[in-house]
């Protein structure tokens, strides 16, 4: 529980700054994070594959799950191409949105899911009806600085839901659909 609660922490830490970077570079985040996201993806290629990197040890010690020891940053690299595609092809609200969504609701999914997670999702044992609760909740809270209520609502619980979906990882699902979503919404 302990890496999970490091892991979190940073993924917190990494929506929030990605959304004060956005409101400064608007755009041009967008490209930086993707062409970051390829460095990542090569360098997890080049550990895995090549030769460790002995440098990147203490990071993936910490932040990385055990069952992504053969795709090390994993997470961190889909993260960042669902965020820098939703920041290339959205508009700014859903944008916004999208990475709030993300980063408040997934890790109040993932903390309370395992804390106190009982009830399990029909179609995704590993999931808690717990966890998908608070998912609603905090990515609700954490829009509500940025869109009307209803629309704040309805972009936590479609993140809710495409949490939930087996064998798509919602690093890359969340920001996707969520901004998808917002985007139909009354043109956002």
């Amino acid at each position: 529980m302990r890496v999970e609660v490091y892991r979190q922490l940073f993924h917190l830490c990494n929506g929030i700054f990605i959304l004060l970077l956005y409101g400064v570079f608007g755009k041009a985040l967008g490209w930086v994070l993707f062409l970051l996201s390829l460095l990542g993806l090569f360098l997890s290629f080049y550990h895995t594959r090549v030769s460790r990197l002995e440098w990147a040890e203490p990071l993936l010690k910490h932040l990385e799950r055990e069952e992504n020891r053969d795709f090390p940053g994993k997470g961190a690299i889909l993260y960042g191409l669902g965020v820098s595609l939703v920041i290339l092809l959205y508009k700014p609200i859903a944008v916004k949105a999208s990475i709030a969504c993300l980063a408040f609701g997934d890790v109040a999914s993932t903390l309370v899911g395992k804390a106190f997670g009982r009830r399990r999702i029909l179609w995704n044992r590993r999931l808690s009806v717990e966890g998908s609760v608070a998912f609603v909740v905090a990515s609700f809270l954490g829009m509500l600085f940025m869109l009307p209520p209803a629309y704040a609502l309805v972009a936590s619980v479609v993140g809710a839901f495409v949490e939930t979906i087996p064998r798509i990882d919602d690093n890359f699902s969340i920001p996707v659909l969520v901004g998808a979503v917002m985007n139909v919404l009354k043109g956002y």
